[in-house]
């Protein structure tokens, strides 16, 4: 009789490691976010608040006078930076998560320290993917239970200081943005530019940050191909910076900023992140809870942002929304192997098309030395077809005749109107009974 699958062996493993991975799985949240943060302050080890005040000069030379005329009113102004509790409660089956992670079983064996290392690790890359929506589209509220509950993201702060007066066309840090596409986004960000204060955009050697979406960088990389060539933009440093702007202003995507309401231009330090991931306010630990074959793994951090100053000499806002106008289709499937298929007899394959964008119809066509020995369901996918939600699905039938062997096609996409093409290889063996165990 094979010896049961021994899952409170791992169980225990892994309750008896939480001390000595506390550490490493913590710093996975701060590994899921580098790619945000490395564009911000980082303010560790804060739990709770801490205020931050910017002194605002008034003084200004004038003529002299004799009498006492107060040339300017300077004053002081704060904005605090609170970090709130995040937690992860879960709870999974060993035997399951081992499989999804190596493939086979679990045995005794195979308990070590890697692989509590490695499942842990997938555990809290999984709950720390999210964090970078939070940092930019979060909404706090204490009694929530979605991802998006924990703290207010720098989209929600811009809304809500808009809301307040704080930020707005009177105040010189917002201008309202419209409609962006490929077709505009350039000369509409360099607007925004020379709307900014003049102590925003500064002297010659002060960087500016302009924080975008992946979807608006994709678009300003299609502008500046339509207006200076595509052969123009070869990804070098200068062509991350926005034109017209003497290299002051980098364009910076950051994972998040998709579904936002704004796009801003600040400096680096003007965004403040703050962690508390290894202090004694945190907790990590892992246990077997009263179903002895599952593992509890709960964990808990705080966290928060803000800006250092809102006011128009550290931030502009532009108001905006995002019309991607990207065309192009996509198919479920890179390639079709058929594998072996009996002479005489037939196989098929689905492959699903989504378009995006597209204005026309898209022809399917057929081509290579066996492209008879194949077919399709369809030779044309309607722009509708194609740029509905689920796509559109085709059969492609593979039918090898008289002859074994290797079979080479390609099934070529094509939609000329939306400058659309791709081809997709199909391969096949035609082969006799007794090439697959029958008899000849």
């Amino acid at each position: 009789m094979p010896e049961p699958i021994n899952t409170v062996s791992l169980a225990d493993a892994l309750v008896h490691s939480n001390h000595r991975f506390r550490k490493e799985c913590m710093l996975i949240v701060m590994a899921a976010v580098e790619e945000v943060t490395r564009h911000m302050r980082v303010i560790n080890n804060l739990k709770g608040k801490e205020t931050e005040s910017t002194i605002v000069p008034q003084a200004k030379f004038r003529p002299y006078h004799s009498e006492k005329i107060v040339s300017g009113t300077g004053g002081i102004t704060a904005r605090t930076l609170e970090t709130f509790p995040l937690e992860i409660l879960e709870e999974f089956d060993p035997e399951n998560l081992y499989i999804t992670v190596f493939g086979t079983p679990v045995d005794a064996e195979k308990i070590d320290l890697d692989i509590v290392r490695r499942i842990l690790t997938e555990e809290m890359n999984n709950a720390s993917r999210g964090l970078c929506d939070l940092i930019f589209k979060g909404v706090r509220n204490a009694t929530g239970t979605g991802a998006l509950d924990g703290f207010d993201g720098f989209d929600t702060i811009i809304a809500k200081e808009i809301a307040a007066g704080n930020i707005g066309i009177d105040a010189g840090n917002f201008t309202n943005l419209g409609e962006v596409s490929s077709l505009n986004i350039g000369d509409v960000w360099k607007r925004m530019y020379r709307k900014m204060a003049e102590t925003l955009r500064g002297g010659a050697t002060k960087k500016l940050v302009l924080i975008c979406s992946f979807t608006e960088y994709d678009m300003y990389k299609n502008w500046y191909a339509e207006k200076f060539g595509a052969g123009n933009f070869a990804g070098t440093p200068e062509q991350t910076y926005l034109d017209g702007t003497a290299n002051k202003v980098q364009i910076v995507p950051l994972p998040g900023m998709d579904g936002t309401n704004h796009c801003f231009i600040t400096v680096e330090e003007n965004m403040k992140v703050g962690f508390d991931l290894l202090s004694k306010s945190t907790k990590f630990n892992v246990r077997v809870p009263d179903n002895p074959h599952m593992v509890q793994m709960y964990a808990k951090v705080y966290m928060g942002v803000d800006f250092a100053n809102i006011s128009k000499d550290f931030l502009m806002v532009g108001a905006r929304t995002v019309k991607d106008d990207s065309v192009y289709m996509d198919a479920s499937a890179t390639s079709v192997d058929f594998g072996d298929t009996t002479l005489g007899q037939t196989k098929t394959a689905k492959v699903t098309f989504f378009g995006y964008n597209l204005t026309a119809a898209t022809t399917l066509s057929l081509e290579g030395t066996n492209a008879s020995e194949v077919s399709l369901s369809t030779n044309n996918i309607s722009d509708e077809d194609a740029n509905a939600a689920d796509g559109k699905e085709i059969t492609i039938t593979f039918a090898p005749t008289t002859t074994a062997g290797e079979r080479q096609a390609a099934l070529r996409v094509s939609n000329a109107t939306d400058n659309v093409s791709m081809l997709i290889p199909i391969t096949g063996n035609g082969a006799g009974a007794h090439a697959l165990g029958g008899v000849a």
